[in-house]
């Protein structure tokens, strides 16, 4: 018996040791490493001395340190989670496959004590034994009569016990096993969890240093009793010998109590019952599950721990990045800044110039001279210098920078985690239920509750920065007249001379004065950083306290409330509606209405078709109407300035404000792809005038830094004979060659080369003949693939023309149309300008009878949520395919500049009814136009079929109503206004497709 017990402690003995022990004393040593890196950054941090530190790096610091700190305490966290695992299944798996060599049963004789009351017995047990051993006795005396007579006696045996081995084994060093150490695990938990709470205690007083430095500006400081808690904490070895020695006992405990049951089992002591199969099973199940339970409750204590932790990390780190997006913004316009500031040194130095020249004069001719000629000088080389000066500063797109620093804290705060746990009460140092952790979205909480303050205070920021440069370009613009001003003044004294008044010293004062508006210029640049910071840092202050309160879980319950409280309360706005009249009667009422209500049934029946676009009434183009379509580039000049250079009609070169486009782009880079294999890849970007074609190039241009070698060939007139494309090429290469085939040579030798030709609907006129330019265009282009990357472009309507007439398609390999744009992106377009403009904006309400009752009975800002999608699904319908048409209506819709916000008016106001009753000698004249996009008076006459001075008279007609404007002061073109209109009038008369 004792050998059978030896060689099971033996084995199990083993697989304790290997598998059981070691894997809970890796779990103390990977704890120890975490807690040691953790302490080792914090050291690091609070023994550096950030005094004489710039504040930037400081913060960079801080946000390392927290970053480190994140990725410790995320992945030590996570490995905790055993995932439904059992903690020593390595132990069982093993413990398992010993068992199925383990016999079932043992059978072996009873010992002595079996049957003998021991001092350790209890008194029942004793009566037991006495009654046991008596039966034992009397079953003995027939053995012991029998002997009396045999002449070899047989040994009285005690009677035999049946062990039932391999499930006690079982129930010992598995069951009963895993129920002992269930107080070991409690015992690490509820240690590990101490300790780490230590270090988090230690963070904790860092972020208060930290806190105490952003608030009051002070230098960061740490206290020198920082890491007294922790000195305490025992070391690896120590913390592991113990472990070991508390493993020992309860194994040698569990032995103990294994090798006793193997010796009582099948006595009265301990029945064999209480080693049945289902019994085991039974019993194991219920310590599996306590097991499992327990360890779920201290899963939730480490969840909600890191999750807590983790929170008060990412805090810190919005906070930080916020911060330095922050400094980004003031160093970006302090760069701009002094870009500027420069470019003001050289007004500075020409007006200093000026002045010398006059103080130089001595005689009253020689000033006078002087004079004259620097007045001549203003209107040229002066007025240069003031146009370099504005476009300058419209270049450094100052205000575009705040717009820039909304973004990235709009990106950084997308970062921020949409589902954290919390728990009410706190403590990490003991077990924590399921149904006392909620879950929050600190991405909503900051969001809703801190972010819209200061995004107000960044919207602001916009119109303010705005505003000031608008006025620091008109203060530029206004230093020539101030010194114009001044220099006649002095003139004008040569005739009536003054003692008080010189001509040199009122010329030499006014000089002075416009030195002293260049430094009051140059004041205004370096105060526009103080400006911004007195606006925006206290907002910046004032969130980042917000989202700091979020790291105490008691504002985090407080905030929720009020949140849920306000979107109550915006779900019972939306909610509120009256119920619609029973659709019963509805009839009869509406019948009964029109019959007693007629005039006024006809004014609603117009109404509603007015809305749905089934009834226009024809219209004459008003005055009204025609200064609207004439006067489009006023309204441009009334805005600001600032959002005149975000809504100006010139090719997009900005690749922050390229929008959509993305099928084209990606076209366009396959072609040169293809080119640059080898292969035939020339492009034609087809599309109405003002589509984006150049602009699509640009961006792509600006993309394939690689493309190094790229010509713009652009055609100021119309060109249909051989000698005028001649001289077009050759003035565009500094060139004399007198044929195709030169040209074809010059080409293609050399490097390989990228070559755009916008506007080829300008290389053809529809006459006998007038297509030899592109049939020789085409030769170019077909000899010279190999070498040049051709990419062209044409108006839509002309290209559908010439690719009917001339099959212009097969010329290129790859054609891109500049299709019809989503309402999404037309709108992303004008928004996005618009933003960064940073104006508010405020659309006028259309005549009433577009309104409806539910429209008039609406908030103020449902109303305008409405008027503003209704604005944006007409300029669509307007727009189409055409970001030019957008801007311009966009433009010409606006009423006002009252403040801070732009009025816009309704596009449904604009009535074009008119060109339903346009005569068709009209339409056919305005489609001769569309076919090449613009055309001059003379060519016009060659192709109308009327006499030159009836056709003279069309066009000032045309022209006098609006529907055709005037380019480079020669060419006659449709108004951009009616373009779509224009041409959808053409469409429906099958003139165009």
């Amino acid at each position: 018996m004792e050998e059978i017990i030896s060689q099971q402690q033996s084995a199990i003995v083993t697989l304790y040791n290997e598998k059981l022990v070691p894997v809970f004393l890796q779990k103390i040593t990977e704890h120890h490493k975490v807690i040691l890196k953790i302490e080792e950054l914090q050291k690091k941090l609070t023994s550096k001395s950030f005094e004489k530190e710039d504040k930037d790096l400081v913060i960079i610091d801080l946000n390392t340190y927290k970053a480190n700190i994140e990725t410790i305490v995320s992945s030590y966290f996570s490995s905790l989670n055993l995932e439904g695992e059992v903690l020593f299944d390595a132990y069982y798996t093993s413990l398992n496959i010993h068992l199925e060599t383990v016999n079932e049963v043992l059978n072996r004789t009873q010992d002595k004590e079996r049957f003998l009351g021991l001092e350790t017995d209890s008194k029942i047990l004793k009566f037991q034994k006495t009654i046991k051993h008596l039966l034992f006795k009397v079953s003995k005396i027939p053995l012991k009569t029998t002997n009396v007579f045999r002449k070899t006696k047989k040994e009285v045996i005690f009677w035999g016990q049946e062990i039932p081995l391999k499930n006690a084994t079982e129930y010992y060093f598995k069951s009963e096993l895993t129920n002992k150490l269930a107080v070991v695990i409690e015992a690490f938990y509820k240690e590990i969890s101490e300790i780490t709470n230590k270090y988090w205690s230690i963070d904790k007083q860092i972020d208060a240093a930290i806190e105490l430095f952003l608030e009051n500006n002070v230098p960061l400081i740490f206290s020198d009793e920082l890491f007294s808690g922790i000195r305490e904490i025992p070391a690896a070895e120590t913390r592991i010998e113990h472990y070991k020695l508390v493993f020992s006992e309860i194994y040698e405990a569990t032995v103990l109590k294994y090798t006793n049951a193997l010796y009582k089992v099948d006595t009265i002591e301990l029945s064999a019952s209480f080693f049945k199969t289902h019994k085991i099973i039974k019993y194991q199940k219920s310590v599996v599950e306590k097991s499992q339970k327990e360890e779920l409750l201290w899963q939730n204590t480490m969840s909600v721990f890191k999750s807590d932790w983790e929170l008060d990390i990412e805090i810190h780190q919005i906070v930080f990045n916020v911060l330095l997006n922050y400094s980004e913004l003031e160093k970006s316009i302090h760069k701009r800044t002094t870009i500027i500031e420069k470019e003001l040194e050289v007004i500075k130095k020409y007006v200093h110039a000026v002045k010398l020249v006059i103080t130089d004069k001595k005689t009253s001719t020689a000033i006078k001279n002087s004079i004259v000629s620097e007045l001549k000088n203003l209107k040229t080389t002066f007025q240069e210098i003031i146009d370099k000066t504005t476009t300058l500063v419209s270049n450094q797109e100052i205000s575009l920078q705040i717009n820039q620093f909304e973004e990235s804290t709009q990106s950084t705060l997308k970062t921020l985690s949409t589902k954290r746990a919390i728990s009410t009460d706190n403590n990490y140092v003991s077990k924590t239920t399921t149904s006392s952790i909620n879950y929050i979205s600190p991405y909503e909480l900051v969001s809703y509750q801190s972010w819209s303050s200061l995004a107000g205070k960044i919207k602001q920021a916009k119109v303010d920065l705005n505003v000031k440069v608008t006025t620091f370009i008109e203060d530029i613009n206004a230093l020539d007249n101030i010194i114009e001003f001044n220099l006649e003044s002095a003139l004008s004294l040569f005739e009536n001379i003054s003692q008080e008044n010189t001509p040199k010293k009122v010329a030499l004062e006014g000089l002075e004065r416009s030195e002293e508006k260049v430094e009051n210029l140059k004041n205004t640049l370096a105060n526009l950083n103080i400006a911004n910071a007195e606006l925006l840092l206290p907002s910046i202050e004032a969130f980042n306290k917000s989202i700091l309160a979020l790291t105490d879980t008691e504002n985090i319950v407080e905030i929720r409330l009020i949140i849920a409280k306000a979107k109550s309360i915006e779900k019972s706005k939306l909610l509120k509606k009256k119920v619609i009249n029973n659709a019963k009667n509805f009839i009869p009422i509406a019948l009964l209405f029109i019959k007693t209500n007629y005039s006024k049934s006809v004014a609603f029946v117009k109404s509603i078709l007015h809305k749905t676009g089934l009834f226009n009434e024809i219209t004459e183009v008003n005055s009204d109407l025609s200064d609207f379509l004439k006067q489009a580039e006023k309204a441009l000049d009334e805005l600001p300035y600032v959002y005149q250079r975000l809504f100006r009609s010139e090719t997009l070169q900005n690749e922050a404000l390229f929008i959509g486009r993305i099928e084209a782009i990606d076209t366009l880079q396959t072609a040169f792809s293809t080119f640059d294999k080898g292969n035939f890849a020339a492009t034609i970007i087809v599309g109405e005038r003002g589509s984006g074609k150049t602009s699509l190039i640009h961006y792509f241009l600006n993309k394939n830094k690689q493309i190094t070698k790229t010509i713009f060939l652009s055609s100021n007139v119309n060109i249909s004979e051989t000698n005028e494309f001649m001289n077009f090429l050759n003035t565009s290469f500094s060139k004399d060659f007198s044929s195709i085939e030169e040209w074809i040579q010059f080409f293609n030798s050399g490097k390989k080369r990228t070559i755009v030709l916008e506007n080829v609907h300008y290389l053809y006129f529809r006459k006998v003949g007038g297509f030899n330019v592109l049939h020789q265009l085409s030769a170019i282009i077909s000899a010279t693939k190999n070498n040049v990357f051709w990419i062209v472009t044409s108006a839509k309507y002309a290209f559908q023309y010439l690719d009917k007439l001339l099959q212009l398609s097969e010329l290129f390999a790859f054609t891109i149309e500049m299709n019809e744009i989503d309402k999404e992106t037309i709108k992303e377009a004008l928004i996005r300008r618009h933003k960064i403009s940073g104006y508010n904006l405020y659309f006028e309400k259309p005549p009433v009878f577009y309104l409806s009752k539910k429209f008039l009975k609406s908030s103020l800002e449902a109303q305008q949520e409405s008027l503003k999608e209704e604005f944006f699904s007409d300029i669509h319908k307007i727009a189409q395919s055409n970001y030019k048409i957008a801007f311009m209506y966009w433009i010409r819709s606006t009423v006002m500049v009252s403040g801070s916000t732009i009025h816009m008016r309704s596009l449904k106001t604009i009535d074009t009814s008119f060109l339903n009753k346009i005569a068709p000698i009209k339409l056919l004249m305005l489609n001769s136009i569309l076919l090449q996009e613009r055309l001059d008076m003379k060519d016009i006459v060659e192709l109308s079929s009327l006499d030159a001075q009836h056709t003279q008279n069309i066009v000032h007609n045309l022209q006098e109503k609006g529907l055709l404007t005037i380019d480079d002061g020669e060419f006659y073109t449709i108004n951009i206004f009616l373009y779509r209109q224009i041409t959808s009038l053409l469409k429906s008369k099958n003139v165009i497709h």
